[in-house]
């Protein structure tokens, strides 16, 4: 089942993807993110029958536009940690971003202009659907309730000069695109290994797999809530294969089997150039 929320006349509505049109899921909560808050579960959508709202003319949100947290982590795919040369770390390396960055696919990214490049980092994204606190592997596995794409985009130069910059470099406004919208896991089983690619304008830049992950979502969100309550809506990328540099004016594409592709354009943005002497260790 593919879950959506998608702005329509100027309003969020949320529901399951029917052939060209979207089941309109607002009589059983105003948003996802409440629905599950309120112990709806995948069961109850199979079995719902509302209103269809033509797609024609919306425009694709974040499939839950409203977190509470995003819990990301670093260096978790085998062949990116080849490639960087860099050694495992013992547990995972985990890094809030902004749910403020959200934005829904085929959005326009704005790129403040003088900042370096950025890196596209497109990751398998867990769902929350139960609070979770200090849970075990298998109760963090029946606590997901479906899997998205998000694109943890940085400015790399900062990142990796700069590193007392790192946190604002990934959570510039837009530098979060999630969606299309969520498979949910009675149709979507990650750890059989999903195909991943990056596009840059059309060409395919990287090819990965699932299967690189080091730690797969039920141990990465059973780690987090030892630490962090999990709540629903939550959302949880599993970490990137191989980056790559993008820029003002290109168009990314990331895509995971079983959900879809990803898509957002590029655009200069216009910033106060003072500020862009994060870019030095000075």
């Amino acid at each position: 089942m593919r879950i959506a929320t998608v702005s329509e006349r100027g309003e969020p509505v949320w529901g399951q993807l029917s052939g060209d049109g979207l089941v309109d899921a607002r009589s059983l909560a105003p948003s996802l993110r409440s629905f599950l808050a309120e112990g709806g579960w995948i069961s109850d959508l199979l079995e719902y029958d509302g209103p269809i709202i033509a797609l024609d003319g919306a425009r694709f949100m974040p499939p839950i536009p409203d977190p509470s947290k995003i819990w990301c982590v670093g260096l978790n795919f085998e062949d990116y940690r080849v490639q960087l040369g860099l050694d495992h770390l013992r547990a995972p390396n985990i890094f809030l971003k902004a749910p403020s960055a959200l934005i829904g696919h085929e959005s326009s990214v704005g790129i403040p202009r003088g900042y370096g490049t950025v890196f596209h980092e497109w990751e398998l994204t867990a769902v929350v659907g139960r609070t979770l606190s200090g849970a075990s592997e298998d109760e963090a596995r029946q606590a997901i309730f479906g899997y998205t794409i998000l694109d943890d985009l940085v400015f790399h130069e900062i990142e990796l000069v700069n590193r007392d910059h790192q946190q604002w470099a990934k959570n510039v406004d837009g530098f979060a695109p999630c969606g299309p919208w969520i498979v949910t896991t009675d149709e979507l089983d990650p750890s059989q290994g999903l195909a991943m690619r990056r596009r840059l304008n059309g060409t395919v830049q990287a090819e990965s797999s699932t299967e690189e992950m080091r730690f797969q979502h039920p141990e990465l969100l059973s780690f987090i809530s030892s630490f962090s309550t999990l709540e629903p809506g939550d959302l949880v990328p599993g970490g990137t294969p191989p980056a790559g540099a993008c820029g003002a004016g290109d168009e990314i594409e990331g895509e995971i089997e079983g959900i879809g592709v990803l898509r957002v354009a590029l655009a200069d943005r216009d910033v106060d150039p003072r500020w862009q002497v994060v870019l030095t260790n000075g």
